[in-house]
C-alpha cells in the first residue's frame, strides 16, 4: 500500500511538472530591468513577447551636462544565440532630462522565449562646447538662397519681408563625420544702424526650440525670426537691407562613445499568469 501511495505520488508531482513546462502563454511578461552607470540611468518596463514580437520602452535618463545621443540600429538582441538588430530611429537625450522610446523586433513564436540579452552599443556623449565652423553673413533679400560653411549646406526655403516682421527659413544638412549641433538661438541680424538683433524664439507646445543635433546626411530646419525693432523707416525692414549674422551658430563635435552594456530579460511568471 505504502508503495502505492509513493507511486502515485511521483505520477501526480511528474504531471504537475510537465503541465508546468507545457504551460503556454499568449503574451509573455519580463521584470523590469534598470541599470545605472556614471553617465546614464536605463530603465526598461512594460516588456511583452506575443507571437509575433518582443518590445518594450526603453527609457534614458542623461545624468550629464552634456548631451547624449542613442542609436538603436547599432544595438542588438540575442534570442536564443541568434543575433537581432532593431530599426528604431535615433534619439537625442538633453543634459540633465529623460526621453524614452518603444524598441520593437518582429518575428515568429517569441511569446515561448522566456530569457534572452538585449546589448547597447549605441551610446554617446556630444559635448555642448563644439568647434564653431564659421559662417559668411548671409545678404537679405538674398542674391543666392545656398551656401555653405564647413561640412553644412545651407537652402534658403522661404523668406517672409515685412515692415515688422522678418522670417528666413533654411533646409539645414550635416555631410562631416562628427556630430553637428546647431543653436537657432545664436542667429543676428545686422540693420543699417549697425546693430544686431537677436532671433525671437518660437513660442508654443509643439515649436521647436534649444539646439539641433545632426548626424552625416541628416537634414534639418533652421527658422531666424525678427520682430519689428525702433527706429521708423531707416528700421523698416521690408526697405532696407539686412544681413544675418551666423555667430556661433554652427558647431562640430567628436562624440565621446559610452561602454556597451547588456539587458537581461527574465521571465515574469507571477505578471504573465495574472495577465492571462
Amino acid at each position: 500500500m505504502k508503495k502505492i501511495v509513493l507511486v502515485c505520488i511521483a505520477l501526480t508531482t511528474m504531471l504537475t511538472a510537465t503541465a508546468q513546462k507545457e504551460k503556454k502563454y499568449e503574451k509573455l511578461y519580463y521584470k523590469n530591468v534598470v541599470l545605472e552607470t556614471s553617465e546614464v540611468t536605463i530603465l526598461v518596463d512594460n516588456a511583452v513577447s506575443t507571437d509575433g514580437e518582443t518590445k518594450f520602452k526603453l527609457k534614458i535618463t542623461n545624468k550629464t551636462a552634456d548631451y547624449i545621443m542613442f542609436k538603436p540600429e547599432e544595438c542588438k538582441f540575442i534570442v536564443n544565440g541568434k543575433e537581432s538588430k532593431p530599426s528604431e530611429k535615433p534619439k537625442t537625450i538633453e543634459p540633465n532630462s529623460s526621453d524614452w522610446l518603444i524598441v520593437n523586433l518582429r518575428g515568429a513564436g517569441y511569446n515561448s522565449v522566456k530569457n534572452y540579452t538585449f546589448e547597447i552599443a549605441g551610446l554617446y556623449k556630444v559635448s555642448t562646447s563644439g568647434t564653431v565652423v564659421k559662417a559668411d553673413d548671409f545678404k537679405l533679400p538674398a542674391s543666392k538662397n545656398d551656401f555653405k560653411a564647413g561640412n553644412y549646406s545651407l537652402n534658403m526655403t522661404k523668406l517672409t519681408k515685412e515692415s515688422g516682421k522678418t522670417e528666413a527659413k533654411f533646409d539645414c544638412s550635416y555631410n562631416g563625420d562628427k556630430v553637428a549641433i546647431v543653436f537657432p538661438s545664436k542667429m543676428g541680424l545686422k540693420m543699417p544702424d549697425g546693430n544686431e538683433y537677436a532671433s525671437v524664439q518660437p513660442k508654443g507646445l509643439l515649436a521647436k526650440k534649444g539646439p539641433i543635433l545632426m548626424t552625416k546626411g541628416q537634414t534639418e530646419g533652421l527658422t531666424g525670426n525678427w520682430e519689428r525693432m525702433q527706429g521708423g523707416k531707416a528700421m523698416d525692414m521690408q526697405k532696407v537691407e539686412m544681413f544675418i549674422k551666423w555667430n556661433e551658430t554652427f558647431t562640430e563635435v567628436t562624440p565621446e562613445k559610452l561602454k556597451n552594456e547588456s539587458l537581461a530579460f527574465e521571465f515574469d511568471e507571477a505578471l504573465s499568469d495574472a495577465k492571462k
